[in-house]
């Protein structure tokens, strides 16, 4: 009976304590297929159905406890999967998108560590008019050439394992975040490492930020260091929004890389929105391994892109798009790896793609 009593007492004094901790577990995702036509100039064309036309399909599980004063504890576990055939993205990682926990503060800003979906990835999302993964020239940019940069939005290294990241609360229209990679292999001195930090304003019709990455390859014969600066702009405009975007990468050797983009997004309904882009890519001293052999010069490209998006609801949408994308220089760039044509052969091939989807949310 005594240990009964004191039972109830120990649970009657910490009820108080329990009920002040708010828990939420909150299961979400996305389903997004795409029937597409891909060809190129040499000939070749596929009709087929692909996973992520205008982001890729997801589940995850997103964790916060209310610890009071301001402060949650955080987490969140996503799962990359292709819809098209049900096998898992991400190369089969359980929990490829992203993994991480975290605190997350009202007055002091948000840390969180683990495989992380960075900054460099939501600078790509944030200026690119186009939101299809598919028919991104900003994605081809960043994402699809053989070196992908920090800031892109398509593949890594825009996430990172091993990664711990700050990001500030917002001061007058202004935040930043700042990141630190151990890599692939955490621990190791061969493992290459990764900085990013981010500054981002905002104020009323404007938004702008500027992206500073460095990679450190330790395990090249001479050490390897890679900066990238990145600065994008959007202007919404209540019949239109303006997006462009800059970047440039520096590596040791003396080598300077260089992408741009451009475009536009203007509604045509309070449901329904036009996008465009155009952009370029100016890649030096890629050694490129084609049928013919090796071949090293300027990796170039360019890439336009029109496209149209319903939302069907505040949930699900449907999407349209087509694509173009020019290869110069020694570039055999395609469109869409996962679920298009493989890379051409010849040199200053182009490549087509045209798509019809429907995404949903929960």
């Amino acid at each position: 009976m005594r240990k009964l009593l004191v039972s109830c007492a120990v649970a009657a004094a910490i009820a108080p304590v329990m009920a002040q901790a708010q828990t939420s577990v909150t299961l979400y995702g996305v389903a997004d297929a795409f029937v597409g036509y891909f060809g190129n100039s040499e000939g070749q064309h596929v009709v087929s159905m692909n996973s992520g036309g205008a982001g890729g399909s997801r589940w995850g599980i997103r964790a916060k406890e209310d610890l009071g004063g301001g402060l949650s504890a955080i987490a969140v576990l996503e799962s990359g999967f292709n819809i098209n055939n049900g096998t898992s993205g991400q190369s089969g990682r359980l929990f490829g998108r992203r993994a991480y926990v975290g605190i997350d503060s009202r007055d002091f800003g948000q840390i969180i560590a683990g495989r992380l979906q960075t900054a460099g990835y939501e600078w790509g999302g944030t200026f690119d008019p186009m939101l299809l993964a598919a028919a991104s020239p900003l994605g081809s940019i960043g994402g699809e050439e053989p070196r992908p940069w920090i800031f892109n939005m398509l593949q890594d290294p825009a996430r990172q394992d091993n990664t711990i990241q700050y990001s500030s609360p917002t001061w007058h229209g202004l935040n930043g975040t700042a990141a630190y990679s151990w890599g692939n292999n955490q621990g190791l001195q061969n493992a290459t490492h990764y900085q990013l930090a981010t500054l981002t304003y905002a104020n009323g019709p404007l938004l702008t930020s500027y992206g500073f990455g460095h990679s450190l390859q330790p395990s090249a014969t001479i050490a390897r260091n890679t900066y990238e600066h990145v600065l994008g702009v959007r202007y919404d405009l209540s019949f239109v929004a303006l997006y462009g975007s800059y970047q440039v990468r520096l590596n040791d050797p003396g080598r300077s890389d260089k992408g741009w983009q451009a475009g536009v997004t203007i509604p045509t309904s309070p449901f329904g929105t036009i996008r465009a882009s155009y952009g370029g890519l100016s890649d030096q001293n890629i050694t490129y391994l084609g049928t013919t052999g090796p071949q090293t010069g300027n990796w170039a490209i360019r890439s336009a892109a029109i496209g149209y998006t319903y939302q069907l609801s505040k949930a699900t949408m449907l999407y349209g798009f087509f694509k173009k994308l020019w290869n110069s220089g020694i570039a055999h760039q395609t469109i869409y790896p996962p679920g298009g044509l493989p890379a051409p052969t010849g040199n200053h091939a182009n490549v087509t793609a045209i798509g019809l989807g429907l995404a949903t949310r929960f």
